[in-house]
């Protein structure tokens, strides 16, 4: 069970905690909450959007959901929960552009529950554990990145977190409740990014290993385990449209993914050298405060490794962490912020395993905070991040020449037309996703029965075609046959 004796000071009774609030606030507010409320998005989340998007407007149902009118009109690149939720999103509140965006906010705020959940369970100072893990996970890059950009991992975060804090419920109070819960979640996971999301089971079986098979985990791993199998089949072998997309997932997914179609990588340990370059800062963060231990405290780093490795719930997690990026490592598509939900694991698994040494660090920083001069600085540290927020919002991030270009094409588009596209931007799926939620317009490769065609402007222009003449930067309309509008 979770192991609770830490006998330090609540630091929320001292002048120095109040400090890391304004910290954690203004590097939240520049690395994530500024650039996530600008416009222009990385491709993925785009595209996540727009699926949703079709899914609000009813064009689209949670088994069948699709891309564009032309493009994936049968998306199964990824499981539907995540488009089913912000679609639901956008069905409540409506669909402008910072919908999507306050679902996101959402979703930190969700994970930051999840996190403190997770805290209760294993520290007694929470308030002081909860921060430093916060300050932990905004100093890995690809994690701010991740909300920045709207891809899925931000709700694989609330899930695993989830997960995890069921486990640690089960351990601290027997209540096997538990591990139908942890079933459910692990349901949930698979139907929001695959087999692979679903590493997070590892973590009961690897206490139940290193607990020498106790009873009590045995029997929790093996019902979890058989639980959410039994959900899983009962899904995807018995309703009809849940085996359909199955097997276009099977056949568009895992399939070209084991054969390396779109891979992003020729060596499959790449993703391994990712996990812990993402990771850098904070091992050097570790490796700097053992080491300063050890000269200035006179601590061991063999005793502080040691300990570590005798903390069953530490490392069970570590295993985990590691489990969490071997099927990215199996195929040769990856990408850093696959390995955003192991990430989670990692970071609880140091922080609970050098506890201690943490907290001596936390408070040497807090009694800082304490210091006149910081206190007042802070505040004017945030107060700035504030402003620069304001300034900065609704600006660009990315994107900012071709959204200008979409904007002026507009007006001469209807809603729902298709028009034709040169084929070599057919893949610009960026392109598809800003015209299609601005307008549901959709772009064919063909241009049969199209009333415009999109070229980019570093081709020659057609002289054959009347071309509209607008200032655009990247794209440039020409018209196929007579307007209808």
């Amino acid at each position: 069970m979770p192991v609770r004796n830490t006998k330090a000071t609540p630091l929320n009774k001292t002048n120095g905690i109040l400090p890391w609030f304004w910290f954690l606030g203004s590097a939240f507010i520049i690395l994530i909450l500024s650039p996530l409320f600008q416009k222009g998005c990385f491709i993925d989340g785009m595209l996540y959007k727009t699926v949703a998007y079709n899914y609000a407007e009813g064009l689209s149902s949670f088994w069948h959901l699709k891309f564009t009118a032309t493009s994936m009109t049968e998306f199964c690149e990824q499981p539907p929960l995540y488009f089913y939720l912000l679609g639901s999103f956008y069905k409540i509140i409506g669909d402008h552009y910072l919908v999507d965006r306050i679902f996101t906010l959402l979703l930190f705020v969700l994970f930051i529950i999840t996190l403190n959940s997770i805290v209760t369970h294993l520290f007694k100072n929470r308030l002081s554990y909860l921060l430093f893990l916060v300050f932990l996970f905004l100093t890995i890059p690809v994690f701010c990145w991740s909300y920045v950009n709207q891809v899925i991992e931000p709700l694989l975060c609330v899930l695993t977190g989830l997960a995890v804090s069921f486990y640690l419920k089960f351990l601290q109070s027997r209540n096997w409740f538990y591990w139908v819960l942890f079933s459910l979640i692990l349901l949930l996971l698979f139907l929001t990014k695959g087999f692979q999301s679903v590493f997070v089971i590892v973590f009961p079986l690897t206490y139940m290993v290193l607990s020498k098979f106790e009873k009590a985990n045995y029997f929790f791993s093996m019902l979890a385990g058989g639980f959410f199998l039994l959900l899983l089949a009962v899904c995807i072998a018995l309703y009809q449209p849940a085996i359909a997309w199955f097997k276009c997932y099977y056949n568009t997914r895992l399939v070209l993914t084991m054969n390396n179609v779109g891979n992003t990588t020729d060596n499959h340990l790449e993703i391994i050298g990712r996990f812990f370059s993402e990771l850098i800062l904070c091992l050097i963060f570790f490796g700097a405060l053992l080491f300063y231990l050890q000269w200035k405290k006179k601590y061991r780093i063999k005793f502080a490794l040691k300990n570590f490795i005798s903390n069953k719930i530490a490392l069970a997690l570590l295993i985990t962490s590691f489990a969490g990026s071997f099927p990215y490592a199996i195929s040769l598509v990856q990408r850093g912020f696959y390995l955003i939900p192991a990430f989670i694991c990692f970071i609880v698994a140091l922080v609970y395993g050098f506890k201690r040494y943490c907290l001596f660090l936390f408070f040497a920083l807090s009694n800082m905070g304490s210091v006149r001069f910081v206190r007042v600085l802070m505040p004017l540290v945030f107060l700035c991040c504030v402003v620069y927020m304001c300034v900065n919002f609704n600006r660009y991030k990315r994107n900012e020449a071709l959204l200008k270009d979409i904007d002026m094409v507009l007006p001469y588009l209807k809603k729902g037309e298709v028009i034709a596209i040169d084929p070599e931007r057919w893949n610009d799926f960026g392109l598809h996703s800003y015209l299609y939620m601005a307008r549901q317009v959709s772009l064919s490769a063909e241009a049969k029965n199209c009333s415009f065609l999109i070229r980019s402007k570093y081709l020659p222009a057609l002289d054959t075609l009347q071309k509209i003449f607008i200032t655009t930067g990247e794209i440039d309309l020409y018209v196929l046959t007579p307007n209808k509008k």
